[in-house]
């Protein structure tokens, strides 16, 4: 049976960086790639000129032409238009598009120390809240292994305490074994 990822937005930055090609690293007939709709948003707002000065086209081309390559599969809570902010991009799907929120999921975004760290946070330049896109990621991570490198205080870490499956990527992590191999050993926990 094949494994479920979820791609974390970082991730993506690690993966160009090392121009890792995803396709040999997690073949399809084993691992079946998603990102949550939250990501899509981040991705969707990358500039072609960053901060720094440096040209993120290359990086933007990448992270496109991966998705589209290993059929990279968007996940969205199910939710009527009117779910959506009127002043941010939408992040609920509708029929066909989007799932119902599990128990385990509601149970998260109701969870106190999960709640503040997404309730009344200032919006970012994707026209998602501070930590909105974390949070669907750290929801995710009880039903299939997150690939991320957010090790800051937050939505991810709290759910890495909580037994979510989440891999913090790192040079460090990928020079013991094989990305495939470490997620084999997490996902048949």
């Amino acid at each position: 049976m094949a494994i479920s990822v979820l791609i974390d937005s970082n991730a993506w930055n690690f993966f160009f960086d090392r121009n890792i090609n995803l396709s040999c690293e997690l073949p399809p007939e084993d691992f079946i790639l998603f990102i949550t709709r939250e990501v899509e948003i981040e991705i969707g707002a990358i500039p072609d000129d960053g901060k720094d000065g440096l040209d993120k086209r290359p990086l933007k081309r990448y992270i496109h032409e991966s998705i589209t390559r290993n059929r990279v599969m968007t996940t969205a809570t199910f939710g009527f238009a009117e779910a959506n902010p009127a002043n941010g991009p939408a992040t609920y799907a509708g029929f066909g598009h989007g799932t119902f929120q599990s128990e385990k999921e509601r149970d998260w975004y109701a969870g106190e120390k999960i709640k503040s760290y997404i309730l009344g946070k200032p919006k970012k330049g994707s026209g998602l809240s501070a930590n909105q896109a974390d949070t669907a990621v750290s929801a995710a991570s009880f039903d299939c292994v997150v690939l991320t490198c957010d090790m800051k205080n937050g939505p991810i870490s709290e759910a890495k305490k909580a037994g979510g499956k989440i891999v913090f990527l790192s040079d460090t992590l990928l020079a013991s074994q094989s990305l495939k191999l470490i997620l084999y050993s997490i996902a048949n926990k």
